[in-house]
This record gives C-alpha cells, structure tokens and sequence, in this order.
C-alpha cells in the first residue's frame, strides 16, 4: 500500500498547472467538478500539462492496482487509467483535500502544491479511496452476445465457464438468461433486432445460435474475457466433432458482438463492438445433437477436475487452435503447431517433448510416424526455408507417403490433441509429460 501511495503523490506533483516548458509531453482542457454526461453543467475550466513522467506514473498506479488489488483483477488498465484522470478532474476543487481558488487560477506550480495543509498520507489515502470508488463504478455483470455462422443444433451451457448455447428457436433458454437479470428483453430472439425494430449487428447475419458468455468487470476487460472463453469452446466444439478436414468459403465471418449488461449495475445501455472474428464460415452445417452436447460438457468436466496449471496448458492450445482455425496456409499451420506447444512443450526440449505428448494420443492416424516429418515441415516454415507450404522440399514425398496433406493432418492432429486432453492429463502417462 505504501508503494501506491507514494506514486499518487508523485502523480500529483507531477500535474503542472503551468506549462512546464521543455518536459511538456501535452495538456488538457477540461471542466473541474463531477460532471453529468447528460446534462450540461456551468462549471470552471482548466489545463493541466503533463510529462513523460506523469503519463509513467498514471500507467505505474494502474499496474498496481490490478496486480496487487484482488478486487480489480478484472478491470483492464485503460480504464483505470482513464478513471484516474477523470477522478483528479473531479476532486480537484474538493476542499477536503485542495484549495479550489489554488487550483482554478493555477497560483501553483502543481496540483500537489494546492493540497490542504496535513499529513500527506492521509492525503495520498484520500485520493486513493476516490479512485477506487470511482474504478467499482465501472465494474459489473455483462452477457456479451455473438453470432456464428454453420453452427446450429439444441441449446445447451457450460456452468463451469458461464457460457449459454441459445438456439434462435429455443425461447426457454433465453428466458432463463432474463431471469437472471440480463437486459436480454431489449432484443429480439428470432430476428436480432432490438425490441422495437431497430436493426443491430445480427439483423443481416446468417446464423442459428447465440454464442453467449457471462463475464465480470470493466466493459473492455469483459469484453476481451469473453472473446477467450468463445474462442476455447468453439475449439473444442470442432475438435470433438471435426473427424473430416472442413473446407471453408469466401463469405465473410461474423465479428461483432452486442454486450448487455446485468439491471443490477444500474446501465441500461446495450454496446455493440467487435469481437473478433472467431469462426471461419465453414462450407457446411456443423449439426450439434444430444450425442455431441454430451461429449462436449463430458470434456468440460474432465477438465475442470485436472490441476489450475494443466488446466491452463489446454486453455492455451485451445486458444491458438482458434487462431489456427481462423487463419490459412502458413499462419494456421504455425498456430496449430504453438497449441501443440502449449499442451505439451518443455523449455529447451520443445520437440522431443511434444512427441511424447503426441505418442500418448490414439494412434489411427499414424501420429507418432507424421510428426517428426510435420516438424520438419514447421522448422523449413520458421525459419523462412520455404514462403509457402507446398515449397516444402519434401512435400510431395509426404503426400505420397501419407496419401494426405500436410496442412490437413496438422489440423486434425491439433483437434485430436485438444480433444484428447483431460483423459490424457488424467490418465497415469500424464507424469512423462
């Protein structure tokens, strides 16, 4: 706590209120008080002029706050960052703490010269209480909706994650996610329209579930925590249910997302913004049944019950694995080979390690043979021996060896390593991992 009170009262003595000449890194204009968006309110505006070393400070007060502040784990830094400015904005004529006229008609050099008489401890906690307040003000509930192209099938959820399957078709599900407290009545199920007609980001889109994820912090924090969380089911969903390569098309896939938040954070607007494109649009329907549901949530729970570190390794495969899916030629197979990497590298023995881990997995596809040549084939790629797969020297002696390309059976063998996973962790081999 004494580190983050030292750097709020280097931050204010490092608020100018006078240009401070050769330092000047830029200055803001700005109306002091706390403001009502909505309203205009007749108040008194100021600059200030800021450093490198104001903007350092700022930055070094935000790091702190997440990473040693439980309560915050969640917020992301820019808009802590924004919080601090606007919080300084607002308490600057606070007379607890500063002398308003000081302030307003810059007689000091800093807005730490403008303090109150007293102890500065007490002042740095002051302020650090008012940041605080103001950062929880931001804090909340969110569902963050997305849409998916050539995926369709029954409603299902993952509890453990908090992520909702919906149907377009399944009004119970959504109904359920209202009952919650979600503001989901501000939309309309079948059409993707807001409840009054207005289009949004789905109006146009082609798809048959709603991708929906429950997530907890700033707006930007839980955005980029839901992309994560889709992005490892929607893996896991085509690694167990892709036993053929699927070839993809030129339609373009999905990336926007609309966030809604919980009535109980008191916001009642719904925020549409990219997500990212998540999926590729696939050239046909990738039907989820009961049987698929079941092996789905079945590899779910397996997980859940694996060590936090192992849990970790498979949630970065299966983050790169997406990343795979979602990029071509060389870029997709680099990516598979990092999931692979991920699940079951070792510093210093990244390819006798990650053979191991391939010769635990089921071996109909001759996956102990293929990889040394796959690795070979990811060695000519990083270090630039070849600009595009099919220049691999040896790549022709590898499909007539295999019968297969080489790009298909690193794709598949990335879905089966995900997929393989939890029983593969769980099972007594995990030790030569």
């Amino acid at each position: 706590m004494n580190k983050l009170l030292h750097q709020i009262i280097a931050l204010t003595k490092n608020i100018h209120l006078k240009n401070p000449g050769n330092d000047n890194r830029g200055n803001e204009q700005f109306f002091v008080g706390k403001r009502d968006p909505f309203k205009f309110n007749g108040s008194f505006g100021i600059s200030w002029w800021y450093t490198r070393t104001t903007f350092k400070l700022v930055e070094n007060i935000s790091f702190i706050i997440v990473g040693e502040l439980k309560e915050f784990s969640e917020c992301d830094h820019e808009t802590i960052q924004n919080t601090i400015r606007s919080t300084l904005h607002e308490i600057c004529v606070d007379e607890k703490v500063f002398r308003g006229d000081d302030v307003c008609f810059a007689k000091k050099d800093s807005l730490f010269d403008c303090r109150r008489n007293g102890d500065v401890t007490a002042y740095a906690l002051y302020i650090l209480e008012c940041f605080l307040n103001n950062i929880r003000s931001t804090i909340t509930d969110w569902c963050v909706v997305y849409t998916v192209p050539r995926l369709t099938g029954m409603s299902f959820s993952v509890d453990s994650e908090g992520i909702y399957v919906v149907s377009k078709s399944d009004p119970v599900a959504w109904k359920n996610l209202e009952e919650q407290g979600y503001l989901l009545s501000n939309l309309d199920q079948q059409s993707g329209n807001f409840y009054d007609g207005r289009p949004t980001a789905f109006t146009k889109q082609n798809y048959d579930y709603y991708l929906i994820a429950r997530v907890y912090g700033t707006s930007q924090r839980s955005k980029f925590t839901s992309s994560l969380k889709l992005r490892k089911l929607l893996s896991i969903i085509y690694s167990i249910t892709s036993e053929n390569f699927r070839n993809k098309v030129a339609a373009k896939p999905h990336s926007c997302s609309l966030q809604i938040p919980n009535k109980s954070s008191g916001i009642k607007t719904i925020t549409m913004s990219e997500l990212g494109e998540l999926l590729p649009y696939y050239g046909e329907d990738n039907v989820l049944g009961e049987k698929e549901v079941k092996e789905i949530l079945k590899w779910y729970t397996k997980e859940l019950g694996l060590p936090a570190k192992q849990r970790n390794q498979i949630s970065k495969c299966a983050h790169f694995i997406n990343k795979g899916m979602n990029s071509d030629d060389i870029d997709s197979y680099i990516h598979y080979f990092v999931a692979l990497d991920a699940l079951f590298g070792r510093r210093s023995a990244v390819e006798a390690s990650i053979k191991s881990g391939v010769s635990l997995l089921p071996q109909d596809g001759n996956w102990e043979e293929k990889i040394s040549w796959l690795f070979d084939l990811r060695n000519e790629l990083v270090h630039g021996g070849s600009r595009f797969i099919k220049e691999w020297p040896k790549y022709m002696k590898y499909y007539r060896h295999f019968s297969t390309e080489p790009s298909k059976d690193m794709e598949q063998l990335a879905f089966l390593a995900l997929s393989s996973a939890p029983s593969v962790f769980k099972d007594g081999s995990k030790k030569s991992l």
